[in-house]
């Protein structure tokens, strides 16, 4: 096995550090997707490093969190570049 080497990130943005949940936003902790164990607690994930993996055990919001990301990053919630689709994130207008 490899030996760990923490390396500074030198990636150019967009490059996603954090990712939170402002709880006083939610409008309804019993709807979908703020009623998943995941948001039950502070959500509040940091990525440290280039790789990162979300494990867990089925219906916990792991690919929640990665569609939700997607979509405030302008992506389609069914894959693709940006602009391939809709959002289920209205963007805010300018």
């Amino acid at each position: 096995m490899g030996r760990k080497r923490n390396r500074t990130i030198n990636l150019p943005a967009p490059y996603l550090k954090r990712v939170w949940l402002d709880r006083s936003l939610v409008p309804d902790w019993d709807a979908y997707p703020f009623c998943l164990p995941i948001f039950r607690d502070e959500f509040d994930l940091s990525f440290e490093s280039a790789i990162t993996i979300i494990a867990g055990e089925n219906g916990t919001g792991k690919s929640t969190i990665l569609e939700g990301i997607a979509a405030l990053a302008g992506f389609d919630s069914g894959g693709g570049g940006k602009g391939t689709g809709w959002s289920i994130i209205p963007t805010p207008s300018k």
